[in-house]
């Protein structure tokens, strides 16, 4: 009878274990889904209007004023690329005098004509600016 016992206490001692983590499971799957079924309230801040045009109403002046500016960025975009290849230009020269393959006139000319130019696109891009806003 004894081994009937024991057996019988070990059913049930396993029977217990098992509930007690069902339960705890159950609890945990519970209290998890309640957490993330709750909105998460934060102070969010308030979303920028464009800075171009800012006397547009509604969703058209707004997406209008995204425009011009997306207008104004891809110049300033094409600004910085003028002055890479202006700069481009004159290291090319440079070493190219360095070499004895071009006179210290030649890149005189290079660096003048290149800040003429990144001045133009400068201004150019400045008045665009205006005339889009």
């Amino acid at each position: 009878m004894s081994k009937f016992v024991s057996a019988v206490t070990r059913v049930t001692a396993k029977a217990q274990t098992k509930a007690k983590s069902a339960w705890a499971r159950i609890l945990t799957a519970g209290l998890l889904s309640t957490l993330a079924a709750k909105p998460a309230l934060a102070d969010l801040p308030t979303v920028e209007g464009p800075t171009s045009s800012g006397t547009g109403t509604g969703l058209m002046g707004t997406l209008s004023g995204h425009v011009q500016d997306g207008l104004v960025l891809g110049g300033l975009v094409l600004c910085g690329f003028a002055f890479f290849k202006v700069a481009e230009a004159g290291l090319v020269t440079f070493g190219e005098v360095r070499n004895d393959r071009a006179s210290w006139t030649k890149f005189g000319s290079i660096v003048v004509v290149g800040v003429v130019m990144l001045v133009a696109v400068i201004w150019l891009l400045g008045k665009s600016a205006e005339v889009i806003a």
